[in-house]
């Protein structure tokens, strides 16, 4: 007997299961309208004693378009200090959004993040919305 196929899809965002949206992931009102026109919308994570990062993310599109939950985990367990990130380089793989790598750079790393060709552009425009919070530095890498 041959063994079973076994296949794994990642779960889809609750907007697209025609589900409510989580708190949070909602169209800001200041906003701009062209990124609103271009499926685009922000999801803020806050930092302690600081302004929250802006990261853009995409309505449509592939599993690095969106700010998983699990990077939300990982940029705040780094913002505990538990690993000390000054100074140090860091390398994301699949970075998607940016999250965790612009999170580290806030907190002094020399990050490079990487991901497909098609997601540069979203990590470009986080790198940029976010750069006023970075202490150490942050590029993107294809």
């Amino acid at each position: 007997m041959a063994p079973a196929a076994i296949s794994f899809s990642p779960p889809r965002p609750p907007w697209r299961r025609g589900g409510a949206p989580e708190v949070g992931r909602g169209r800001a009102a200041s906003e701009p309208a062209a990124m609103a026109a271009a499926g685009g919308f922000v999801r803020e994570l806050e930092r302690r004693g600081g302004p929250a990062l802006r990261l853009e993310q995409r309505e449509a599109g592939d599993v690095g378009c969106v700010v998983w939950d699990a990077a939300l985990v990982l940029a705040k367990f780094l913002e505990t200090g538990a690993c000390p990130l000054a100074r140090r380089a860091v390398l994301e793989l699949g970075a998607g959004t940016g999250a965790v790598g612009i999170m580290a750079a806030t907190l002094g790393a020399n990050v490079t993040v990487t991901d497909l060709e098609e997601l540069q552009e979203l990590l470009l425009v986080n790198i940029e919305n976010n750069k006023h919070l970075v202490t150490g530095s942050v590029r993107a890498k294809g």
